[in-house]
């Protein structure tokens, strides 16, 4: 409580009215993990992960290559699926156990492409067990500056493709009263965030979906596992930047401060391998925002009014 107290004074002791953050102070939260994360760590992962064919969209970068290489290490056979092959073939070639892993070159913009996708793949690797739905893209900018066509691309990738590649999948894995799905949303999906209307949105999409499959195949022997990370540093502005999905001067300041994408896929996979229905990562302030957001939410509209970053 004295630490969600001194949050709260100095998110609103220095702020003007209608003023924005530039530089929040940093507050200690060592001792408030989401979970606990003193397990040991790698047997659990070797013990869930070994001897299984996990696919991994968006393996190219970011979250899903640091996914990679801690399930490489865990004995994981992969399909790791992106749209440029050589990045893939670079994620590939940096695990320990290249040779077990398959690339697959998939565009998640091409809905209609994704179940041939899914049917030459399991001609190829037979069972897949674990299907993790990371592909992703962000956005940046006011609701009334965005053309509506940035909102469907978003859409399409955060949300469409992740259904799609479900649907695809979830027969096989029916057959076999076996498999987990997982899916990387965002807390941005539990607490809008400002100027990101598309891609707060996408995630709350997708919440919401995996609510829906975990009600209807839990008692088929399928897992359904959502994450929502916090403020993860990785290149997904920059690819938001490239894409035209932000603009050239859109702030990152929030990711590049945020928990190492290695610290998050320990806690993902540690998430995955309990099977946990769903887990928000995050070791900054971020993380009290679903709390704040279920219990205070006038407080809460308050706070992100304040804390607005520029687009």
């Amino acid at each position: 409580m004295q630490a969600f107290l001194r949050f709260l004074r100095i998110n609103f002791s220095h702020l003007p009215s209608g003023g924005t953050v530039r530089n929040v102070q940093a507050i200690d939260y060592a001792d408030y993990h989401l979970y606990n994360c003193k397990d040991d760590l790698v047997p659990k992962l070797f013990n869930a992960f070994n001897n299984k064919t996990i696919w991994v969209t968006g393996a190219s970068s970011g979250i899903g290559e640091h996914l990679c290489y801690a399930l490489d290490k865990a004995g994981a056979r992969l399909i790791m699926s992106a749209r440029r092959e050589s990045e893939l073939e670079r994620v590939r070639l940096a695990c320990n156990h290249s040779d077990k892993h398959l690339i697959c070159i998939m565009d998640m913009q091409d809905v209609d492409s994704i179940k041939p996708t899914v049917n030459d793949v399991l001609s190829k690797v037979g069972d897949i067990h674990i299907l993790i739905n990371n592909a992703g893209i962000t956005q940046r900018g006011r609701v009334e500056d965005l053309d509506f066509s940035v909102y469907r691309r978003v859409l399409e990738v955060n949300y469409f493709a992740k259904v799609a590649l479900t649907q695809a999948l979830l027969p096989h894995m029916q057959q076999r009263q076996s498999g987990q799905v997982v899916a990387i949303s965002s807390i941005a999906g539990l607490v809008g965030v400002a100027y990101r209307s598309a891609y707060s949105s996408s995630k709350a999409a997708i919440i919401g979906f995996m609510d829906a499959l975990r009600a209807e195949v839990s008692d088929q022997g399928i897992s359904v596992t959502t994450i929502c990370p916090g403020f993860v540093q990785t290149n997904i502005v920059d690819t938001a930047k490239r894409e035209g999905t932000a603009k050239a001067d859109a702030d990152d300041s929030m990711i590049t401060g945020g928990m190492s994408a290695d610290d998050a896929v320990e806690k993902i996979l540690l998430a995955i391998a309990k099977k946990q229905a769903q887990v928000n990562v995050a070791t900054g302030a971020e993380r009290f925002a679903p709390y704040i957001q279920r219990y205070f939410p006038r407080l809460m509209y308050r706070i992100m009014f304040k804390v607005r970053i520029k687009p």
